[in-house]
């Protein structure tokens, strides 16, 4: 009877628990993606006055974003 207690409330803790720290462990990962940036050109944007008026950057006639994020 012991046993048979053990086995069902075995899988029941380790699912709680396993649903307790995945949280953790991904919001942990989304906080670390979602600090790293690239510079990406926005082909929609063909001017430099359009372009640094939404904050950006015009390089190499081009505009740059250097706040892209990859997971966007």
């Amino acid at each position: 009877m012991l046993l048979t207690a053990y086995l069902i409330a075995l899988p029941i803790f380790t699912l709680i628990t396993l649903s307790l720290l995945l949280p953790l462990f991904t919001a942990g990962f989304f906080a670390f993606a979602g600090t790293s940036h690239h510079s990406t050109s926005i082909p929609w944007i063909d001017n430099a006055s359009e372009c640094e008026h939404t904050g950006r950057n015009w390089r190499d006639r081009k505009c740059w974003d250097h706040e892209h994020n990859p997971m966007f």
